[in-house]
């Protein structure tokens, strides 16, 4: 019975969170503070029928990876603070709020810059944290005591202020692929180059001998620093034999604006590998 109460819970849990997600919505999914104004916009709505206290801090932070090539968080680096950190200098208006259900709300993200701050590209993660004002649930147990479980949600975004002129790029300098099973792994060793993270996406496509693409993937990934990107294409439908891999980067991506992102030149590299 206690098994089944925990379970329960889990499950109240998870559509719990599920729900708040759906009801809490912040876009764009990233601020970008604009270099001349120094001023930034995240648009917060709160689509239930209560009450969320809103909270909204910084935490200096960048995607990695890790040997597997899958992406990670690194919060630690204060070698990486020192140089690109906006923590320093950012601010968020109001920080603190209470949004009444079914409104919306305009966060101002500021920044003011600090006197001899080089141009550059700074970077941090803003933390947007909502209470629901009626947050508790409550689940009976079978002794007859209640679980009271208070209900948080916490979305972490990019933020970015690009200060001057800067540059980004990237250059791949190994790539590894292998079959395992019905796909065909690919990691990817690149490099940032310039002064700016590069942001983009990342392409990959299969082609026969005639030139026909008999598969392909492609999803957004960023380089802030070195780092390993995974790649994986589904060969299930591809026939044995010979075939040409290409593997891209380019500064588009479908769910941030051309004009926020720092444009750098497509990079492709092709290679011959073989399906089993």
């Amino acid at each position: 019975m206690k098994n089944l109460n925990k379970a329960a819970i889990a499950i109240i849990l998870l559509l719990s969170c599920t729900a708040l997600r759906a009801q809490l919505s912040i876009s764009p999914p990233y601020v970008s503070v604009d270099g001349k104004s120094g001023v930034g916009n995240i648009y917060l709505s709160n689509n239930s029928s209560i009450s969320q206290e809103i909270v909204v801090s910084f935490a200096f932070g960048y995607p990695a990876s890790d040997e597997e090539g899958n992406q990670v968080m690194i919060y630690t680096d204060t070698v990486a603070y020192q140089q690109y950190a906006m923590d320093p200098v950012v601010r968020a208006f109001p920080r603190t709020f209470i949004l009444p259900p079914n409104q919306q709300r305009t966060i101002r993200v500021q920044v003011k810059p600090s006197p001899g701050m080089k141009d550059g590209f700074y970077f941090t993660r803003a933390k947007i944290l909502a209470k629901p004002q009626t947050a508790e649930v409550t689940q009976p147990t079978a002794e007859g005591v209640s679980t009271k479980i208070s209900l948080n949600f916490e979305q972490i975004i990019p933020a970015f202020y690009k200060r001057g002129k800067v540059t980004t790029g990237i250059s791949i300098e190994k790539v590894d692929v292998k079959q395992k099973d019905t796909m065909l792994v690919v990691m990817a060793t690149v490099n940032r180059l310039g002064e700016a993270p590069f942001i983009g996406s990342v392409i990959a496509k299969l082609t026969d001998g005639k030139g026909k693409v008999v598969s392909s993937f492609q999803t957004s990934t960023t380089a802030y620093f070195k780092v390993l990107r995974r790649v994986d294409l589904n060969v299930t439908k591809v026939a044995p034999g010979s075939y040409k891999l290409e593997l891209g980067f380019e500064t588009k991506r479908g769910d941030m604006s051309a004009t926020d992102l720092v444009q750098a030149a497509p990079v492709k590299q092709s290679f011959d590998v073989s399906i089993k």
